[in-house]
């Protein structure tokens, strides 16, 4: 391969070019993956914010109409009292009855399942108190309790208390979308998208959405998998398409290059070159060719 590189010019030319054009093709398609990660991100989180601030409005209308309806009472849901759920081995994670959460198992389920389902990117929607209350889970995390304190953690969510500062922030923000990273107990990566709930005009709580890091991630990969694909492609393409121009065009020159051999052996003197076009090659096809000619007149006084 070497040898075949030394020999010929058109290879080295070819190889020069590539290591010219490649590094910017390499450059170009490193921006463009970082460019459209960030944007497949953000884009992905404004989803999350979307449907954040949808469920927070739905779940305030849907209290409201709670209370309005006599089901519970205004304080029953802005000054709730805890009832812990007995009979159970919840560990460091007790349950809690309130007042209302009789009402949210019946009514809000529905669309925090509907939300959840719209993106395969978002890991759960749940609406929760000021307190990090979560009366009511979707109905992913809200399984039949067990008993199996393990089962029951990951699949039973709701009527909980969280407490850490991500859901206590969460829970007391009031502008219209807050965004926080997020590692879960199960282990997953995620960022909270939370809205805040009002109820008769008061700061209930609020909406949260999980929006997956892991999910992001591996569309990060699928994309920087197809774009090293793509550019790959293309660089293949573009130093074959190098080679053969100047395959073709190094044609001549390597004619002339034959017929110089030739001639400086002696042979082919009586043969005139024709030039074929009008560049440097051409050129040098001309000067070749007033060479053969003068070696031809000299051999011919030689040999008188």
């Amino acid at each position: 391969m070497l040898e075949l590189i030394r020999r010929r010019l058109s290879l080295k030319v070819s190889l020069v070019l590539a290591a010219i054009t490649i590094p910017p093709m390499v450059a170009a398609a490193y921006y463009i993956t970082t460019r459209e990660s960030q944007r497949l991100e953000q884009l992905t989180i404004n989803n999350g914010k979307v449907a954040a601030m949808s469920g927070a409005k739905m779940y305030g209308a849907i209290l409201e109409a709670g209370i309005d309806t006599g089901f519970m009472t205004v304080g029953d849901v802005l000054d709730p009292v805890y009832e812990e759920i007995k009979g159970f081995d919840f560990g460091d994670n007790p349950r809690f009855h309130s007042k209302y959460d009789f009402y949210t198992d019946r009514t809000v389920v529905g669309f925090q399942d509907k939300i959840l389902e719209s993106s395969p990117d978002f890991l759960y929607a749940v609406g929760g108190d000021m307190n990090g209350y979560t009366p009511t889970h979707d109905s992913k995390f809200q399984q039949p309790l067990t008993g199996d304190r393990t089962k029951d953690l990951s699949g039973n969510r709701g009527k909980r208390k969280f407490w850490t500062s991500m859901h206590q922030a969460a829970a007391r923000n009031l502008q219209p979308v807050l965004v926080q990273p997020y590692l879960r107990d199960t282990g997953e990566s995620a960022w909270d998208v939370s809205s805040p709930i009002y109820v008769k005009g008061r700061h209930f709580g609020a909406f949260r959405v999980a929006v997956s890091r892991d999910s992001i991630a591996a569309h990060k990969r699928e994309l920087l998998l197809q774009l090293a694909i793509v550019f790959g492609f293309l660089s293949i393409v573009t130093i074959g398409f190098i080679f053969v121009m100047l395959r073709r065009s190094m044609r001549p020159l390597e004619h002339l290059a034959s017929l110089a051999n030739e001639i400086s052996t002696g042979e082919r003197l009586d043969q005139p070159i024709k030039p074929t076009s009008g560049d440097e090659i051409g050129q040098m096809a001309k000067s070749l060719n007033r060479l053969r000619a003068s070696l031809q007149a000299a051999m011919g006084r030689l040999g008188e």
